[in-house]
């Protein structure tokens, strides 16, 4: 406990000094090209004040969590950002109650956070690094042990073994053999040899426990015997029922298990998408778009008689029927929702079958982004008929429902673009749907869109 308030204490330091520098050099940098944005009217000693007591505030409900032995970037950069965004609220209070009359210019206050979250999350990785790395070199480590031979455990100690967590496995107990070889090796004694084990060995810091129904009653026992050793205990239920990722919640006090992970039914990871999408559909219609549309527009009208747009039922989220947009890439005909496009399909002409080799027929679909019934990202959505067929046939087809759709997805991105000739191609899409939606995050969504826009230029085998 004494470390960890170490660490966390050098950690704010840290990014005071940060913070100070920041402060002291966006106000130089906007006094040297933008007089008329600098907050001149506080003062450099007053101004840096104001934004260390808001870090400090902030700092307090969102302490940093690098510290951690076991944390994702992701999670690191969202708790960055709303200790950033916290800060600066804080700060604008401030100025209003303590500086009245004193002008204070947004340029200022939106600069320095957008710098200053940039640098802090910097500062946070290379920490982190750091902390890897003296744990990698055995410092910083827990002495732990397991109790249990569950197909769990196993996946548990193959992931604390990693050297960066800075985990000392000193050995586990179970019964009969283990199926990990590495396991096995550390194989102390059986279960119900736990107890005077733990009674001559009082340097263990930790102890993970899976226990068989026939053995329920030890729980009791080496719980109250790790409370009163100063050992943390922490009992690890079956959870490869599911054969899958899984989420833990609670019901007031009663732990319940998901069937699985949603990192998007998270309020923070739905506000941060959907700004996302909001932005960059916007910028799209208003700077991009018009252009498009009229380009595009003439030489459909010119090429195929019939409408500009091509609009179809589709289904959203949570199964929502909605209107989807696209540009018409074949001819007007009566199967257009019922048959899939094929690679030599009639009814496509000649500009048509560009637009889709392209992906051009789909850019109509930002304003379905804009109006928030689709996203940039996300499990492409399916005709109707599609829909109910293959829901009947295809084992957790619904799930891919859970999120948004998108006008690209992680299953396009990954060879399951276009027809599905076999019903493997379409569990294959699925597959990864359902990947996407268990293990989203912000970078995953830009890694998706960057390698759209790379097979664009490199061209798909199955874009007709």
């Amino acid at each position: 406990m004494g470390k960890d308030r170490t660490l966390i204490i050098a950690i704010m330091f840290a990014d005071l000094v940060l913070l100070t520098m920041t402060v002291i050099g966006m106000y130089y940098l906007l006094e040297w090209i933008a007089p008329n944005h600098t907050p001149n009217t506080i003062g450099l000693t007053s101004l840096v004040s104001t934004y260390v007591i808001s870090f400090l505030a902030s700092y307090a409900l969102y302490p940093p969590i690098i510290q951690e032995r076991i944390v994702k970037m992701e999670s690191v950069l969202k708790r960055v950002t709303i200790t950033s965004a916290l800060m600066i609220l804080i700060v604008s209070l401030l100025i209003l109650l303590v500086y009245k009359g004193h002008s204070f210019p947004r340029t200022y206050l939106v600069g320095s956070y957008i710098v200053f979250t940039i640098f802090l999350f910097i500062e946070r990785v290379l920490i982190r690094k750091f902390f890897m790395k003296a744990r990698s070199n055995k410092r910083n480590t827990k002495r732990i042990i397991f109790i249990g031979n569950e197909p769990t455990i196993s996946k548990l100690f193959t992931t604390l073994s990693h050297p960066a967590y800075g985990y000392d496995i000193v050995g586990a107990f179970f019964d009969g053999k283990a199926t990990e070889e590495e396991l096995q090796k550390k194989r102390l004694g059986n279960i119900d040899q736990i107890y005077e084990w733990l009674s001559n060995h009082s340097d263990i810091h930790e102890v993970y426990g899976y226990f068989p129904k026939e053995q329920q009653g030890l729980i009791n026992i080496i719980s109250k015997f790790c409370d009163n050793h100063l050992i943390r205990f922490y009992y690890v239920p079956a959870i490869d029922i599911y054969n899958g990722k899984i989420s833990f919640h609670f019901v007031e006090d009663i732990p319940v298990i998901a069937r699985r992970e949603e990192p998007l039914s998270d309020p923070m990871n739905k506000i941060i998408k959907r700004g996302f999408d909001l932005l960059c559909s916007t910028l799209f219609l208003v700077l991009v778009f018009p252009w498009i549309y009229i380009i595009v527009g003439i030489i459909i009208k010119i090429t195929s008689p019939g409408p500009i747009f091509f609009i179809q039922d589709r289904t959203g989220l949570n199964g929502k029927i909605f209107r989807c947009y696209k540009f018409r890439s074949m001819k007007v005909n009566d199967d257009a929702d019922k048959v899939q496009a094929t690679k030599d399909d009639p009814r496509k002409y000649p500009f048509g079958d560009f637009m889709r080799r392209t992906n051009i027929d789909e850019l109509p679909q930002f304003i379905n982004v804009f109006l928030g019934n689709m996203s940039m990202v996300g499990p492409r959505p399916h005709m109707l008929r599609h829909t109910e067929e293959y829901s009947r046939l295809i084992n957790r087809f619904m799930v891919r429902h859970l999120a948004k759709p998108g006008i690209t997805g992680l299953a396009q991105v990954s060879g399951f673009r276009g027809e599905t000739k076999h019903i493997e191609d379409m569990e294959g899409r699925i597959k990864q749907d359902i990947k996407y939606i268990e293990n989203w995050t912000f970078l995953l969504d830009i890694k998706i869109m960057v390698k759209t826009i790379t097979n664009m230029f490199g061209g798909e085998k199955n874009a007709y």
